[in-house]
């Protein structure tokens, strides 16, 4: 470790240090490489709303490196409940400073904060090109590979971003709703008579819901979206869902989120589209994101770029999104080391 990183001095950081969280930000939005269709722009209140909000089911361990009181670097953990991991949600060195060994000490800071909370395993996720797709910085994976990372099993995710300048997908209205079915909108807070649906339609995916779902009292069946409608009000989010009810029986068949900061009106992030199991093969996914985009453009009538992501073996779904016109323009590759350095 050369000097620089050897005199680094971290600091945790906490909502309640002003001084602190001012300077990660600046640090994260200086720290924003400015690649077409990779990432919006940082959002300040978004960012603020995160040190306060994990995301549901998680907590958050972070540091600021500070060298002669200037940060010059960050590192974030997501901590998901009862599982053996830590996530690295941020690792940032100021451009200025880099190839002076500081990411290499953030690294070291991850694995201590890591096992400090009883994981065994850092994971992080790592933008790469896709084959025949636009080049993408080939440092990050190189330098996974130098801290004795390599690439984790299982699928990769596919970013895809719909451009609406160059293709509307609701130039053709909105399909008709199939027989037996309507369509119903709601914000960022979920109806009381849909909310057990949502959180398990979110959670099961619209497979079969294990029978213990249907147990215990509503306000637990209930909090999986309730926490993440607190951690979106707390970081300043607006989201816009449309669902799709089955009239015969009242379920709700499946529905469809979309969400975006205050700091980026042109953005626009698809979030998870589901259609319970029973309910498949009517077109439902595709209406219910056309409505929702629909619903969208109502209320945010600057948005013109949307981005989602989805593992590449969900190919039903990154179909469905070529369809609408998204076009994929990189994939996230899971590298993974131990928290305990091997020898």
């Amino acid at each position: 470790m050369n000097d620089a990183a050897a005199d680094l001095r971290f600091v945790p950081l906490d909502a309640g240090d002003t001084a602190t969280l001012d300077a990660w930000l600046r640090l994260t939005e200086d720290g924003a490489d400015g690649v077409p269709l990779s990432a919006a722009p940082p959002c300040e209140a978004d960012l603020a709303g995160s040190v306060r909000f994990a995301p549901p089911g998680t907590a958050l361990a972070g540091e600021v490196a500070f060298l002669d009181g200037e940060a010059v670097g960050a590192v974030r953990l997501v901590l998901p409940d009862g599982a053996p991991v830590a996530v690295v949600d941020q690792l940032l060195t100021a451009s200025k400073e880099r190839r002076q060994g500081i990411g290499t000490a953030l690294v070291g800071r991850a694995r201590a904060l890591a096992g400090d909370h009883g994981r065994t395993l850092l994971v992080a996720d790592v933008v790469q090109a896709l084959p025949g797709g636009p080049a993408r910085d080939e440092g990050p994976a190189a330098f996974a590979a130098a801290v004795g990372a390599t690439p984790a099993d299982g699928p990769e995710g596919v970013h895809q971003w719909l451009d609406l300048a160059r293709h509307d997908p609701l130039a053709g209205g909105v399909p008709e709703v199939p027989a037996g079915y309507r369509l119903q909108r709601w914000g960022t807070i979920t109806p009381d008579g849909f909310a057990v649906a949502v959180s398990e339609l979110g959670q099961s995916l619209g497979e079969s819901r294990p029978e213990t779902w249907g147990e215990g009292p509503e306000a637990i069946r209930t909090s999986h979206v309730r926490r993440y409608e607190r951690m979106r009000v707390g970081r300043g989010r607006r989201a816009y869902h449309v669902g799709v009810v089955h009239e015969e029986t009242g379920e709700l068949a499946g529905f469809t989120s979309a969400s975006k900061t205050t700091g980026n009106p042109e953005h626009l992030l698809q979030g998870m589209t589901v259609v319970a199991a029973g309910h498949r093969g009517h077109g439902l996914g595709l209406l219910l994101k056309l409505a929702n985009l629909a619903h969208v453009r109502e209320y945010e009538p600057s948005v013109r770029l949307i981005e989602t992501a989805n593992a590449d073996d969900n190919r039903p779904m990154i179909a469905l999104n070529e369809a609408m016109g998204f076009v994929p323009q990189e994939r996230f590759v899971s590298w993974e080391v131990p928290v305990v350095p091997a020898g």
